[in-house]
């Protein structure tokens, strides 16, 4: 097997490293918690954090509005009982009793106008729930999906480690930092293959004398235009 041979099969299972790798990368960057989850999983909080701040005040003016009324009761029973004949206190008293309505009628207004607000609240909530339960069951899905592959890609990165390893060991020390210099300067191609006089690196023809010694297996050759290793296949 010739020198640009071995170096060519090389390639091969380099480039599926760095695809593998590529991709490894992508789905180790999708694990976990996506924006989407996190964003829904939020505004399902945020609605509850919010119900349960009306419930307390809707709780704190029904125990106002309790007060009220016991109030209420008592003027009402100190107002008609026949105890109080002093016309300015009886005034008071009529005067408070009209007071304690109005305030009992404000704080009705605001109980319904929050019991309102509570029960759109409640179905906004019933519907950012549903919306997560949705999300999270795609996301589930979507984790377990990309754990498989990631075992997989694991595996497989594995075995072509040790595949470059064994190549690079039967290749001379010369040839493979010719290699890795080509490979860094040319994006990872460092031998382009020769396809009817056509490199397949930079899509040039070369010299007929160049590509019928390259289709002989003679040697080292360069491209003239793109400098990378000439392989005839």
């Amino acid at each position: 097997m010739s020198a640009v041979s071995q170096l060519y099969r090389l390639q091969l299972v380099d480039s599926e490293r760095d695809e593998k790798s590529e991709r490894l990368a992508h789905i180790e960057g999708r694990l976990g918690e996506s924006q989407e989850l996190v964003q829904a999983r939020e505004a399902v909080a945020e609605t509850e954090a919010w119900l349960a701040g009306q419930r307390r005040e809707l709780r704190a003016l029904e125990l106002e509005i309790a007060t009220v009324n016991d109030k209420l009761k008592k003027n009402q029973e100190r107002l008609y009982s026949g105890r109080v004949r002093n016309p300015k206190e009886l005034t008071g008293l009529q005067e408070e009793a009209d007071a304690l309505r109005r305030r009992r009628s404000e704080l009705e207004d605001d109980q319904l106008e929050r019991m309102i607000a509570i029960e759109d609240q409640e179905a906004e909530l019933a519907e950012r729930q549903a919306r997560l339960n949705q999300i999270q069951q795609g996301w589930r899905e979507e984790q377990a999906g990309l754990l498989a592959e990631k075992e997989q890609l694991d595996r497989q990165l594995a075995e072509l480690d040790e595949d470059c390893r064994q190549m690079r060991s039967r290749i001379p020390a010369t040839d493979l930092d010719l290699y890795d210099d080509l490979r860094r300067r040319q994006g990872g191609k460092a031998v382009a293959l020769l396809k009817r006089g056509i490199c397949q690196g930079c899509g040039v023809d070369v010299p007929t004398s160049l590509a019928r010694t390259v289709e002989r297996g003679e040697g080292i050759n360069f491209c003239p235009i793109c400098s990378r290793l000439l392989y005839g296949g």
